[in-house]
Order: structure tokens, then C-alpha cells, then sequence
């Protein structure tokens, strides 16, 4: 085996066991799957599906102002990955025209 290392998580029981029981049905282990999972980020430099939460989509002032220092926080630390800045827009420009390439 190559240079390897182990990795210790806390992980609910029953989520351990569904894991458990869905990778062996695609014949693997949760070990393979993790390492699939560490792998994907790596190539795509991002996780490789979409993480959100409920934002209450109230209007109010309070609410627009969190997302925008959100959205400032997210700015900040793409631009510390690189040293450079990151055009939002234009980022979500080439997903959608990437998403439409997909598609068909």
C-alpha cells in the first residue's frame, strides 16, 4: 500500500451503519468512499456538491445585510486563496454556461 495514514471521525452510529450498508451494495467500503470524497475536492477544489442552509427570506433589512456580510466573508477568504480577487458574477456566468454545456 502506498504511504497512507489514518483518520479518526466521529460519526453517529446509524449514519455509520446506512453508510456502511449503501457502499457495500456499490462495492466499496466507507474508507474507499472517504478517500473518493477527499479525491473529488482535491480535483475540483471545491466540495463536490452543494452545500446550503434555510436563510429566512424575510426582506427585512437585518436579513439583506447578513447575507451581504456573508457574502463579503466569502469574497475575503477566495481572495486569500490565491492573492487574488474573485468576480462573482462573472463566476456565476460560467457556471450557468457550464451547467447548460451538460445538459444536453
Amino acid at each position: 500500500m502506498a504511504n497512507v495514514t489514518n483518520l479518526s471521525i466521529k460519526i453517529d452510529r446509524d449514519l455509520k451503519a446506512k453508510a456502511d450498508k449503501l457502499f457495500n451494495d456499490m462495492g466499496m467500503n466507507l474508507t474507499t468512499a472517504v478517500n473518493v470524497f477527499v479525491r473529488q475536492v482535491i480535483l475540483e477544489r471545491a466540495i463536490p456538491f452543494r452545500i446550503h442552509r434555510d436563510v429566512e427570506n424575510t426582506g427585512s433589512m437585518g436579513s439583506i445585510e447578513r447575507r451581504r456580510a456573508a457574502m463579503q466573508e466569502i469574497r475575503d477568504l477566495l481572495a486569500d486563496v490565491d492573492g487574488g480577487s474573485i468576480d462573482l458574477k462573472q463566476l456565476r456566468e460560467e457556471r450557468r454556461s457550464n451547467k447548460f454545456e451538460r445538459s444536453y
